[in-house]
C-alpha cells in the first residue's frame, strides 16, 4: 500500500522533480555519512576515490534537477542509479576498510532500477553485478586472506540485492497488474457513467414530452421525482407551495367536488402501501382553479418499494360530463312539467261519456304515448344523477313479471311477436317491485323492437343457485361481440340499431343495469348476431321459501 502511494505521488510530480526525489535519499545518506565519519577524508591514499565518488553523487543529483528528463527516451533516466551504484563503490572501498558499511546504500538505486527498467533480464543482472562488483575488492581480499570473519557480508550483499530486486519487480509487476485492472474498470465506469446520463436525459425528455403527471415516490409517500406537467398541475391548482418535506399535503376532493377525501385514501398513500389504482377520478383544489385528475398508480416491483402515478388532467371532459348531465337535468324537467298537462287533460277527456270508440282508442293512444314520454324523461333525471332511489322489501316477483307481461303484449301483437311466459310459482326476492318493473319493461321493450322481422320472445323467471333469474330471451337481430361490452353504457346504441333506425337514447339497458347493481345483482347478455339475445336479470333469492 505504502508503495502504490509512493508511486502514484511520484506519477502527478513532473519529470525532473520525480528524479530528483528518486535521488535525494542517496544524497542525503551520503552527505551524513561524510559528516559523521570523517576519518577516512584524512587518508591520502582514501581521499581521491572518496572525493571522486562523493563528486559523482552530487554530479548525478546536479543533472536530475538540470537534465529535461521528459524529452529524452524514458530509459535514459537510469543513467543515474547506475553512477550512484559506482560511487558507491567508490567510496566503499576507499580507505583502510571503515567505509564497507556504505555497501547496504546500494539498495536506493537497486529499487530504482527495479521500478523503472522494462527488461526483467537485466534489471535482475544489473541489481546484482553492480553490487557484486561493489564486492569484488572486498572478495579479492577475503580469497587472498582465506576468508577471515566477516568476508560473508560482502558474499550476502549482492544475493540481498538481487532479492529486494526480485522483490521490487514483483511488487511492481503486481501494482502494475492492479494499476491496468483499475484503468479498465475506470473506463467502463466512465462508459457506465456517460450511458447512465445519457439515458437519464433520454428519460427526462420523455417524461417532459407526455402531457400526463407523472410522479414516483418512495414507500414513505413522498415524491421522489417528477416530470414537468405534474408540477404544471399542481401548479395550476395552486398547491405546489404544499409539497415539503412532511409529505405532500393536497386538498384531495371526490368526484363530487365537495366530499373531502380522508388522508388514508389518498393516492398517494395508497399507491405507497402497495395497492394498484385504475383511472380514479379526484378533484384537486378548490373554487374556479380546482383540477380533475384521473390517477393511475403501479407499485414498484423489488426490495426498495415505492409506486408511480401518472395524474391525467381530465377538467375539460369532467366539466364536459357535467354540463351534459345539468343539460339532460333541465330538458328532462322541462318535458315533464308539459306532459303532465297533458296527461292530467287527457284523463279529463277520457272520463267524458259522450266520446265514440275511436276517439277514446285515438286519446288512449296519446295518453300512452304521453306516459312513455313522461317515463322517459323520469330517465333522464335518474341517468343524469347516477342516483336511482330503490326501496327494498320482500315481494313476489312472479305477479310483478305477469303484470309486465300483460302490458307487453299489445306491443308485441303489433309488431308481429309471440310473447311466451313461464314463471315458477314462487319467485320471493327482497326488491323494490316499480324498480324491477321497470328493468323488466325495457327488457321487453327492447327485444320486441329488436325483432323486426316478428319471432317469439320468452320471459323466463327461476330460483337458481341462491337467486332469482328473469330471462328475456329473442329471436331478433342480436349483438356483435365488439360491441356487447358496451351496451350497458348510457347512450350507446349498436351499428345494427342505427342503420336500422329504430328509435331510442340508449338509456333503457343503463337503467336496467343499475337496477340490478341497486338489488345487489347483476345483468348479463348472451348473443349472437342474427340469432338473438339472452338477457338474464339475476336478483339475490330470500323470502318464506327460504
Amino acid at each position: 500500500m505504502v508503495v502504490q502511494r509512493a508511486q502514484k505521488y511520484l506519477q502527478r510530480l513532473r519529470s525532473t522533480s520525480r528524479v530528483a526525489l528518486w535521488q535525494l535519499p542517496l544524497v542525503a545518506a551520503i552527505v551524513i555519512v561524510a559528516v559523521a565519519a570523517p576519518g577516512p577524508w584524512n587518508s591520502e591514499s582514501a581521499r581521491p576515490l572518496i572525493i571522486a565518488g562523493f563528486l559523482l553523487v552530487c554530479g548525478a543529483g546536479a543533472a536530475c534537477l538540470t537534465v529535461p528528463w521528459d524529452r529524452l527516451p524514458e530509459q535514459t533516466v537510469l543513467v543515474i542509479p547506475i553512477a550512484d551504484l559506482v560511487s558507491i563503490g567508490l567510496i566503499r572501498n576507499a580507505g583502510d576498510g571503515t567505509l564497507q558499511g556504505l555497501g547496504t546504500l546500494a539498495v536506493f538505486p537497486v529499487i530504482w532500477i527495479a521500478v523503472s527498467m522494462r527488461s526483467v533480464v537485466w534489471t535482475l543482472v544489473t541489481c546484482f553485478v553492480g553490487p557484486l562488483l561493489i564486492s569484488t575488492p572486498t572478495l579479492t581480499e577475503a580469497v587472498r586472506r582465506g576468508f577471515p570473519a566477516g568476508a560473508s557480508y560482502s558474499l550476502l550483499l549482492p544475493v540481498l540485492m538481487l532479492t529486494v530486486a526480485v522483490a521490487i519487480r514483483a511488487a511492481t509487476a503486481g501494482l502494475r497488474v492492479q494499476e491496468r485492472l483499475l484503468r479498465t474498470q475506470r473506463e467502463q465506469l466512465r462508459a457506465l457513467l456517460a450511458e447512465s446520463q445519457s439515458t437519464e436525459r433520454l428519460l427526462a425528455a420523455i417524461l417532459d414530452a407526455v402531457n400526463v403527471g407523472i410522479v414516483a415516490i418512495g414507500p414513505d409517500g413522498l415524491p421522489v421525482r417528477s416530470n414537468r406537467r405534474f408540477k404544471e398541475l399542481l401548479a395550476a391548482s395552486g398547491w405546489i407551495p404544499a409539497m415539503s418535506a412532511g409529505g405532500p399535503k393536497l386538498a384531495f376532493l371526490a368526484q363530487d367536488r365537495r366530499t373531502p377525501v380522508a388522508r388514508e385514501q389518498w393516492p398517494f398513500v395508497r399507491a405507497a402501501a402497495g395497492e394498484r389504482i385504475d383511472g380514479e377520478v379526484y378533484w384537486l383544489g378548490t373554487g374556479p382553479d380546482a383540477v380533475a385528475l384521473s390517477i393511475v398508480a403501479r407499485p414498484i416491483e423489488g426490495p426498495e418499494g415505492g409506486a408511480v402515478l401518472a395524474f391525467g388532467d381530465v377538467t375539460a371532459l369532467a366539466t364536459a360530463v357535467d354540463d351534459k348531465a345539468e343539460l339532460v337535468r333541465t330538458v328532462a324537467h322541462e318535458f315533464r312539467s308539459p306532459l303532465t298537462a297533458v296527461l292530467g287533460n287527457l284523463d279529463l277527456v277520457l272520463e267524458s261519456e259522450q266520446l265514440t270508440p275511436d276517439d277514446r282508442l285515438r286519446l288512449e293512444v296519446a295518453e300512452r304515448s304521453a306516459e312513455r314520454l313522461l317515463h322517459l324523461a323520469a330517465d333522464l333525471v335518474a341517468s343524469s344523477s347516477n342516483a336511482i332511489p330503490v326501496r327494498l322489501g320482500f315481494a313476489d316477483l312472479r305477479p310483478v313479471l305477469e303484470g309486465r307481461a300483460d302490458a307487453a303484449r299489445l306491443a308485441a301483437v303489433a309488431a308481429g311477436v309471440q310473447l311466451a311466459v313461464e314463471l315458477e310459482d314462487s319467485l320471493w326476492a327482497r326488491i323494490d317491485p316499480l324498480r324491477v318493473g321497470q328493468a323488466v319493461d325495457n327488457l321487453l321493450s327492447n327485444a320486441i323492437k329488436y325483432s323486426p322481422d316478428g319471432g317469439t320472445i320468452t320471459l323466463r323467471a327461476r330460483r337458481s343457485e341462491g337467486w332469482v333469474a328473469i330471462e328475456v330471451r329473442d329471436s331478433g337481430m342480436g349483438i356483435s361481440a365488439d360491441e356487447r361490452e358496451r351496451i350497458f353504457e348510457r347512450f350507446f346504441r349498436t351499428s345494427e340499431a342505427r342503420r336500422s333506425d329504430i328509435p331510442g337514447v340508449g338509456l333503457g339497458l343503463a337503467l336496467c343495469s343499475w337496477i340490478a347493481e341497486r338489488h345487489g345483482g347483476r345483468l348479463e347478455v348472451v348473443s349472437d348476431p342474427g340469432r338473438g339475445s339472452v338477457f338474464t336479470l339475476y336478483l339475490p333469492a330470500s323470502g318464506p321459501s327460504d
